[in-house]
């Protein structure tokens, strides 16, 4: 059974000001360095028809999963993340995927940016899904713990490059 999983961060800069960050190559690159994520690599960023995608790569180090799970993966599992951007009136909202090479593990779901009489919003709203029997629930728990990290680290980065 997929887990579900809901995480905001907030930022107090406007919504326009975290979009033109997130969608930034290098801005993207240094925010996976801070993260500590292995071998971090900004596959690509593009616009077409108003849509910005981005794909990114890295590694989660193995030591950072439970035994179980990185016993089942042999090695550091390398993720592939893609945002699919796009305007909403005053707010971006984006299609997204967390995909596990070489595992039937992936992530997927929405991601909105949302001005708040603070500044912004960032909530995403997704869904792990591992598909093997008897381990399947607790390998999405421990997907969707490492997302819910990453966003945390990742809304901490960008506080502090608004700041």
């Amino acid at each position: 059974m997929p887990t579900d999983l809901t995480v905001t961060e907030e930022f107090t800069a406007t919504s326009a000001a975290v979009y033109a960050l997130i969608t930034d190559a290098s801005f993207l690159e240094a925010r996976m360095v801070a993260g500590g994520g292995l071998e971090p690599k900004v596959i690509s960023v593009e616009t077409v028809d108003g849509v910005t995608t981005v794909v990114t790569q890295q590694s989660i180090p193995a030591d950072a999963l439970p035994s179980m799970v990185a016993s089942m993966l042999g090695g550091d599992p390398v993720t592939e993340r893609t945002e699919a951007w796009r305007a909403d009136g005053d707010s971006y909202t984006a299609d997204f995927s967390l995909t596990v090479k070489g595992a039937p593990a992936s992530a997927k779901g929405t991601m909105r940016l949302a001005a708040t009489g603070t500044g912004s919003a960032l909530t995403v709203n997704a869904t792990a899904n591992v598909p093997i029997p008897m381990f399947g629930a607790k390998l999405e728990s421990v997907i969707s713990e490492q997302i819910t990290t990453v966003l945390t680290t990742e809304g901490d980065y960008t506080r502090s490059r608004l700041a």
